[in-house]
């Protein structure tokens, strides 16, 4: 059961894909509240609006040279906010790289492809 109005933040620097995943999930239940970043920076610096999930990117770096990485966002966010569920998404197939997310509290690592976005509606309901 999805809670009434469940907040949402995706942090991606890939625009299209966050376009993207906002229209599936708002098609799969249209009470989702999404905003989405395009740097881990913004998402810490609206943490005060109290989202219920975080779907974060691992490699946020690939526009804003300077941008911080999945990791070093999910360990901000987790000092700050230690019982927001994340959802980390990645290209990574890398056992290491999934392992190490969970490690720093991720709730799970999701892989990009074609069941990806299926795979975020799922845990989002498991964890709203």
């Amino acid at each position: 059961m999805i809670k009434s109005n469940p907040k949402i933040f995706i942090v991606d620097d890939e625009l299209l894909l966050s376009e993207m995943l906002t229209d599936y999930l708002k098609d799969q239940y249209e009470g989702f509240q999404i905003t989405s970043f395009s740097t881990g920076e913004a998402c810490l610096q609206s943490l005060d609006e109290q989202p219920d999930v975080v779907v974060l990117d691992y490699y946020l770096n690939s526009k804003e040279r300077d941008a911080a990485n999945g990791i070093d966002i999910l360990k901000q966010i987790k000092k700050r906010k230690k019982a927001l569920p994340v959802i980390m998404l990645s290209s990574q197939e890398s056992y290491g790289t999934a392992a190490q997310t969970i490690m720093y509290g991720a709730v799970h690592y999701v892989i990009k492809g074609q069941d990806a976005f299926k795979e975020i509606f799922e845990l989002i309901k498991a964890n709203v």
